[in-house]
């Protein structure tokens, strides 16, 4: 099971930074996924936008608006496929197209942090958002939100008439659509998402507090959830130190989430997320090792 463990991009904010020499994103890609981390989600922050593939990202959201949605959505498929496209920004998308070159065999998701537990807001940084997951991976399309704003009581209705909005946008774009636990308990989240029509990414860490305690017992919740709403889990450890750089040891029981996954026949992805350093390949490299040693 976990020999297939991908990653979330984030864990290599500390090495795309100017200060300690800014990594190149798609080297990184390259890196991971010669090294057997096919999954990977692309989680949107400053450190992905104040690199030269951010550039990139901030260009293409200036160039949607001179595509419909049908053309744009042809294009991605186009470039992923290595067919010829016709496009009015040809330099643009031949980066594009070198990056996808690039990412053969991976499977690329799109994940940004959006109140969604409370703002109903625009829905065009969602339009936006969906356009750039589906031209990371046509094939395989995933947008997740996760909300690290809202907090207090929530209002339920609203929060699920948010994400049957969002998840109504695009609906020719093939693509699942998922939300994150983070402040909440993943109960709540769990049952907001199905109401909604949303997947659930789960991260049992999220779950903890700093002394160890939960928002809810993740007995309640592995009670509660069937396979099916789940889309990817995500896997770091936490301590009374906080979240660690590799995973060993702490809160989370990670063989009691892997014999769960197993017997309810989970098929989505397992993605790492330890706190970023300046290796985190090698930080991966022994958190999966201890993983795999566990079962």
């Amino acid at each position: 099971m976990f020999e297939k463990l991908g990653i979330v991009t984030n864990i290599w904010s500390v090495e795309m930074h100017v200060s300690h020499g800014g990594a190149r994103f798609d080297d990184l890609v390259v890196e991971f996924g010669q090294n057997g981390f096919r999954d990977m989600e692309v989680r949107e922050g400053d450190y992905l936008r104040d690199s030269a593939f951010g550039a990139i990202i901030n260009q293409l959201e200036l160039a949607m608006p001179d595509y419909s949605d049908a053309e744009w959505k042809t294009l991605s498929e186009a470039v992923w496929n290595g067919k010829r496209h016709h496009t009015k920004h040809p330099a643009l998308f031949e980066e594009v197209a070198a990056f996808a070159r690039k990412a053969e065999g991976l499977t690329l998701s799109y994940a940004m942090a959006h109140p969604w537990l409370s703002d109903p807001g625009d829905t065009q940084p969602i339009i936006t958002a969906k356009k750039l997951a589906y031209l990371l991976c046509p094939s395989r399309a995933r947008f997740r939100l996760v909300d690290l704003d809202t907090e207090g009581e929530i209002d339920e209705a609203a929060a699920v008439a948010n994400l049957q909005r969002y998840n109504a946008l695009l609906p020719d774009y093939p693509m699942i659509f998922a939300v994150e636990n983070a402040r909440q308990s993943a109960l709540l989240t769990l049952r907001l998402a199905v109401a909604g029509g949303a997947k659930l990414t789960y991260d049992e860490t999220n779950t903890y507090r700093a002394d160890g305690t939960t928002l809810n017992s993740p007995e309640a919740f592995w009670r509660e959830v069937k396979m099916s709403d789940l889309t990817s889990v995500h896997f770091k450890q936490k301590t009374k130190d906080g979240v660690l750089s590799e995973v060993s040891d702490g809160f989370v029981d990670f063989r009691a989430i892997a014999e769960r996954l197993r017997k309810g026949n989970y098929t989505g992805d397992l993605l790492l997320e330890n706190t970023p350093t300046l290796h985190s390949l090698a930080d991966a490299l022994r958190s999966r090792d201890y993983l795999c040693g566990l079962i």
